[in-house]
């Protein structure tokens, strides 16, 4: 087998994924003191940009190189207020660059500190649902405006610090830049609700969470969220390196009536914006009916007695795997570092850390789920990450009293909107050393075609075939491949619990009998002529061919009978594309006209066609 060519987005900067260009983030209120607020960036390639703070009238240009990571100071008065006030912040933190690159937000106290993923403008939305953490201080949300003119309409799931009540619904316009800091001092804000006119970026944690309750020491706590149609149904988690009796995780549900099961068993039934949380100890499979948002956190020190504190970090769902990743420690600061990697066991030989294959034996099969989990150590700095399928990265880092934790990336396709999968054609028969092509397209419940999605496309037969392909821009991923051998290959597209399939059948082709390329003419016509008064003989009315050749139509003239010397001499033949013969002579009694006609095949039909040629000859006389 040989693949002759499949469709993929047309560059890596068209998926919608934590990779960017422009990005609008803002650092929430750390515990007291003074925060040092640092944005760690890097990128696949040599690049440059901007970050700016247009309320504090901050800017400051950085370079990238690969391999290393950029760090930019942003100043502390950047950092948000609790929004006692209920009003909008001009606070909004905008990072620009000329090529695609990944930033990670680190707001550090002394032991209390907590970074987040950057998501970049362009997988923003306009609905999302806040995960966040119980009361110790106060628990916190911000909406950041990436347009003016934006209307912002939140629900609290607890009474804010701004005087809102639970359960009521409160709209504000933000102008680009603008950023609305909502907390609460009462209660958890996870589950509520924020919806906008305009796209806008969402951030929720907690100012200083004790995780689990009652364990010292408390940490801030912050991660960016992503809108709900990217949320995902199934969810493998890995223990943090260096910790012991398990993590905490919290389940933040979607949709009423969400079961949410643990390895299998259900552990609560969630309806929209109810939490669920609970210590896992191990690796498992966290899976439910209906999309969920799920984030691990980090217990205390005093839970397990290990060095290190609570922050937060979110879970990427399988279905929002990347192959390939380009991520970034804090620059200093952590003494131990660590990325975690979910790999599908059949390809954890394929895993790479910064171009270095990663052992086998560094991988522990996650229960019968066909997925794999690694802790790997990390050096400071700029990291890679590449797979020959999709693959999850988590990256984390403790210090005494102290963490970080964020994932290493994901993709941001709407899967939560995947409503049908197919796989087309459904059947077809060829022969051997030709193409075949098949075409999976995952849509929305509208018939949309949804770009960025991980599909798997499976074949059995004489040309088996088991890869991870991305939906383009229309929704849709060709395979097209060539077969040697005669037989059926059996082709399943699969996407969460959605499948297609299709067959192909390859037979040995019959012989091609080639056959005389037709030379089609109609009846000649003569027309007696005075040659001497240039009058014109119209000898073929068409020449043709099929739409499988050409013809070549020349014509030649000579005189019957030679003229007396010194008379003048001419014969002039024209042939049109349709065949006409014109004839313009002086200075003979007679001519003699050939027409030679000669079909030739087109280009790529020479198997099937033999040129042909045709003859006609004519006397004209006066």
């Amino acid at each position: 087998m040989s693949v002759v060519g499949a469709s993929t987005p047309a560059s890596a900067a068209e998926r919608p994924d934590s990779l960017g260009k422009d990005f609008w983030l803002a650092f929430t209120q750390n515990y007291s003191g003074t925060p040092e607020l640092s944005l760690f960036i890097s990128g696949p390639t040599a690049t440059s940009g901007t970050v700016s703070v247009p309320g504090v009238g901050f800017s400051e240009n950085f370079n990238v190189t690969p391999g290393a990571v950029t760090t930019v100071t942003v100043p502390a008065t950047a950092q948000l207020t609790l929004g006692n006030s209920g009003d909008p912040e001009n606070k909004g933190i905008h990072v620009t660059a000329v090529d695609e690159v990944s930033v990670y937000g680190l707001n550090r106290i002394q032991y209390t500190t907590d970074a987040f993923l950057g998501l970049p403008t362009d997988v923003m939305t306009t609905e999302y649902v806040v995960l966040s953490y119980q009361y110790n201080q106060a628990s916190e949300f911000a909406v950041v405006a990436t347009e003016d003119g934006t209307d912002v309409t939140y629900t609290p799931t607890a009474g804010t610090t701004a005087g809102v009540t639970a359960g009521t619904a409160t709209t504000k316009t933000l102008n680009k830049g603008e950023v609305l800091p909502v907390s609460s001092s009462a209660g958890d804000l996870s589950g509520s609700t924020v919806t906008s006119t305009k796209p806008v970026a969402v951030f929720g944690g907690q100012q200083c969470g004790n995780v689990p309750q009652g364990y010292a020491y408390c940490d801030y706590l912050v991660e960016q969220l992503p809108g709900t149609g990217t949320w995902g149904n199934t969810f493998l988690t890995v223990p943090l390196k260096s910790r012991e009796n398990g993590d905490t995780f919290r389940f933040v549900a979607k949709e009423d009536n969400t079961a949410v099961s643990i390895n299998g068993a259900v552990v609560a039934t969630l309806n929209k914006g109810q939490v669920h949380q609970q210590i896992i100890d191990g690796q498992s499979t966290v899976s439910a009916d209906k999309p969920i948002l799920m984030a691990q956190y980090a217990n205390g020190g005093t839970y397990d007695n290990k060095i290190g504190d609570p922050f937060m970090m979110l879970t990427t769902p399988t279905e929002q795997f990347l192959s390939d990743y380009t991520f970034t420690t804090p620059a200093t600061g952590f003494d131990s570092n660590f990325v975690n990697v979910v790999s599908p066991t059949d390809s954890v030989g394929d895993v790479k850390l910064d171009g270095t294959t990663v052992g086998a034996g560094a991988f522990t099969p996650i229960g019968s789920t066909g997925f794999s989990g690694a802790q790997l150590d990390l050096t400071l700095g700029s990291h890679t990450v590449t797979s020959s399928k999709p693959v999850g990265v988590y990256v984390y880092g403790f210090n005494d009293d102290d963490s970080y934790g964020y994932p290493g990336g994901a993709a941001y396709a709407a899967i939560s909107d995947v409503a049908a999968l197919s796989l087309t054609p459904a059947s077809q028969k060829k022969t051997v050393n030709t193409q075949a092509c098949v075409t999976a397209k995952v849509s929305d419940k509208n018939g949309k075609g949804l770009p960025g999605i991980n599909v798997s496309l499976k074949a059995t037969g004489i040309n088996p075939l088991d890869t991870t392909v991305l939906t383009d821009a229309t929704g849709s991923y060709q395979y097209c491949y060539t077969s040697t051998a005669t037989g059926t290959d059996s082709f399943t597209a699969s996407f969460s619990a959605l499948s297609a399939s299709a067959t192909v059948q390859w037979a040995t082709a019959s012989p091609t009998k080639v056959k005389k390329l037709p030379i089609i003419t109609k009846k000649v016509k003569k027309s007696p002529a005075s040659l001497g008064d240039d009058n014109q003989v119209r000898l073929v009315k068409s020449i043709k061919t099929n739409k499988h050749g050409k013809v070549n139509i020349r014509a030649l003239c000579r005189p019957v009978n030679s003229s007396a010397a010194g008379e003048v001499r001419f014969c002039d033949i024209t042939v049109s594309k349709k065949g006409k013969v014109t004839v313009r002579s002086t200075g003979y009694d007679a001519l003699k006209v050939t027409v030679k006609v000669k079909a030739t095949p087109k280009k790529g039909q020479e198997d099937k066609w033999r040129p042909n040629s045709w003859t006609k000859t004519w006397k004209v006389r006066p």
